[in-house]
């Protein structure tokens, strides 16, 4: 069928996909935009809420009254509650009732057993989900021409209707007859890219740059591996009061999880503060009310708002009191927007006993008030840090036994394999395994590896030979862990203790402590082991053992 007229009412478009799938969303939405130029389509929506407007009310409406519904369907955006029970229930429905139509777009390859819609199974032959695209501009644009075709159709079937009431013709049907078949509708606007056509990375037309591993890896990064848990923060900010702690060793991933929840809370139209404790001048840690008033003035000043702690600190009433006000009377009652704090390294307030007794009290004190408060559950934290606290005596002061606990740990060995292949790197499994036999699943020593080879600046047999010893790219790393170990002699002396092992040994609990929040050890039940062998061999040369 041809069509010669543009259709007499441009359809709206509703765009739903995990925000894990933020980069492609982008891509789409450029075509999208393009569309609605051509007067193709009328406007169109996704997940993307201005801020301070009702988030899940504003999408449900937006879904509701689309003509089409795109559905980036991909395994996290099964994993997404709100995109698989409400978003992608609610498209089909609307499907099923002749009210929209649905375009599926399948991303990753994706387990369809037991999936909402299982009938799915039964695709044409040559949709099939493929893990990479040779060209992902190229399939959008085929998205996009699809959605151009299904608008006509579309307009088509209103013109052979005329008779059509007011209320019919707000939606526009997604087939003639009173209930589209869903496999059949969907069959015939079901976009993915054939298995065939898929290229290997290497082959790609447009190779992505590698990106330096040193620091938190940017939010969108094609290079960032996501953790088990970011979902579960995701869910947790959204609670009122919500104190999400991350604890790793140091290069691990704390920091790059830390900016995508914050960048999660923003898309929500909260307010976001992210506070480096390390990049705090250290004169502050010396007393605690100049402490306090730097913190409530570094969280007024990313929040665009003028220092106004002279106004409400009284000499008579003690710091925490001051900053409660502060933020109660101030930051808090002034918006009704939930306020996300994010603290980075926080370990640099365990230093300071005074402090950390004082500071911490304050932002336990703060979760319990979100429970018979309201104004206080739109105050919600990320703590992140390497250390245990071990000075606080009062477990109803600390902050540490509330919240949400996350601790991050290594790459998988199918993780590690899925970096190689991004950093395009032709490695046997065999290979693989004798990289992680020396730097195990560390994700800060896997992604230099891989960054340093991709780039050419050394061969996989340089790395092999050198990655131990101060000549190779490790030498920065494994001095600093070197020092922080030599300073400390009953430190030194357990480190020695640990390389010269070859099996598990026990130390005494502090050693075991500060070896394993460094990075150095890992923990197997009350003993511990050298993390990778990398450690055991640069420190059995260096240390003598």
């Amino acid at each position: 069928m041809s069509y010669t007229n543009s259709p007499p009412a441009p359809v709206t478009v509703f765009f739903s996909y995990s925000h894990k799938d933020e980069r492609l969303r982008d891509k789409l939405a450029t075509h999208l935009s393009n569309l609605q130029r051509q007067d193709v389509i009328k406007s169109w929506h996704d997940r993307k809420i201005t801020a301070g407007t009702n988030w899940a009310k504003e999408i449900d409406d937006n879904l509701d009254a689309a003509d089409i519904i795109l559905l980036l369907v991909s395994a996290d955006f099964l994993n997404s509650d709100y995109c698989y029970e409400v978003e992608m229930e609610r498209a089909i429905a609307r499907h099923k009732a002749g009210e929209a139509r649905v375009i599926p777009i399948i991303l990753r390859p994706v387990d369809w057993k037991g999936a909402l819609f299982g009938e799915f199974q039964a695709l044409p032959k040559n949709a099939r989900p493929v893990t990479k695209w040779s060209n992902q501009d190229e399939a959008f644009a085929n998205v996009a021409e699809g959605v151009r075709q299904a608008a006509l159709e579309m307009a088509e079937e209103l013109r052979n209707k005329p008779a059509r009431s007011p209320a019919a013709t707000s939606t526009l049907s997604a087939s003639s007859s009173a209930k589209p078949n869903l496999l059949t509708a969907l069959n015939s606007s079901f976009f993915t890219v054939p298995l065939e056509t898929a290229m290997p990375i290497s082959e790609a037309v447009q190779p992505r740059p590698y990106e330096n591993p040193e620091g938190a890896i940017r939010v969108g990064s094609e290079f960032y591996i996501r953790s088990s848990y970011e979902e579960r923060c995701y869910e947790e900010i959204q609670k009122g009061g919500a104190l999400i702690r991350i604890k790793s060793p140091r290069n691990m991933g704390k920091s790059s999880l830390m900016l995508r929840v914050l960048a999660h809370a923003e898309q929500l139209g909260y307010r976001t503060v992210s506070l480096n404790l390390d990049e705090a001048n250290k004169k502050l840690f010396d007393d605690l009310d100049k402490y306090i008033q730097w913190f409530c003035a570094s969280v007024g000043k990313q929040l665009g708002v003028r220092v106004k702690t002279e106004e409400y600190w009284e000499d008579i009433f003690g710091a925490n009191d001051n900053c409660t006000d502060y933020f109660k009377k101030y930051l808090l009652e002034e918006s009704d927007r939930p306020l996300v704090i994010a603290i980075d390294n926080f370990d640099q307030v365990f230093k300071y006993p005074d402090i950390e007794t004082d500071f911490c009290g304050l932002l336990r004190g703060w979760h319990e008030r979100s429970r018979i408060d309201p104004l206080w559950e739109n105050l919600r934290f990320i703590i992140v840090y390497s250390l245990e606290p071990y000075l606080l005596k009062d477990i109803n002061q600390s902050p540490f036994n509330v919240g949400l606990p996350v601790e991050l740990g290594e790459f998988s060995a199918a993780q590690v394999k899925e970096l190689v292949t991004l950093h395009r790197l032709n490695w046997t499994n065999a290979t693989i395994e004798q990289f992680m036999a020396l730097v195990g699943g560390h994700p800060y020593l896997v992604r230099s590896a891989l960054y340093h080879i991709a780039i050419g600046d050394q061969t996989l047999d340089d790395f092999f030979r050198t990655a131990p010893t101060e000549a190779g790219i490790y030498k920065n790393h494994l001095v600093s862990h070197l020092r922080a170990v030599e300073a400390n002699p009953a430190l030194k002396a357990a480190m020695k203790m640990v390389v010269s092992s070859a099996d598990p040994i026990s130390l005494n609990s502090d050693d075991s402590f500060k070896l394993d929040s460094m990075g150095l050890v890992m923990r197997i039940d009350n003993q511990v082991r050298p993390r990778c062998q990398l450690y055991r061999q640069y420190f059995c040369d260096r240390l003598g053992a």
